[in-house]
């Protein structure tokens, strides 16, 4: 069995080896011809950048930041119960948790102000003013 394992791998060895150049000049043929390069299709114009949707409802705030009587968070809401929840998802959505300390009402030049203070999570206390003007007093959302 060595023996023909042997012949095996020289006759592989054999087998692979390149052929000896000839010393003869052989006539190479000439190159084929190249297919022509493919057509370059022009570049399509680039898509439009996407838009916000559409269907979003607006905020129900505006004003300012709600440090302060002139900056106060103006509440867009329809009744008192819906603008204290307003308030609240307002100050988680830029304080994050919060404990509700202290809460009072305030009025300067006609408008109405809910002021309250905050205990944040890193134990600092926060003051916020909300306009309540387009609420305030209001219970239910009257029949129409």
């Amino acid at each position: 069995m060595r023996r023909l394992f042997l012949l095996s791998a020289a006759s592989l060895v054999i087998g692979c080896a390149a052929p000896a150049p000839s010393t003869t000049p052989a006539t190479a043929a000439p190159p084929a011809a190249l297919p022509p390069p493919p057509a370059v299709a022009e570049a399509a114009p680039a898509p439009p950048p996407p838009q916000p949707a559409k269907y979003l409802a607006p905020s129900p705030f505006a004003g300012g930041d709600g440090s302060s009587v002139e900056k106060a968070v103006v509440v867009l809401a329809q009744t008192e119960d819906e603008g204290i929840d307003l308030e609240h998802h307002w100050i988680f959505d830029h304080y994050g948790r919060f404990r509700k300390l202290r809460g009072g009402l305030a009025s300067a030049d006609g408008k109405h102000f809910d002021v309250i203070t905050v205990e944040l999570g890193d134990h600092t206390e926060k003051t916020i003013y909300f306009d309540i003007t387009g609420f305030y007093g209001v219970m239910e959302i009257p029949p129409k």
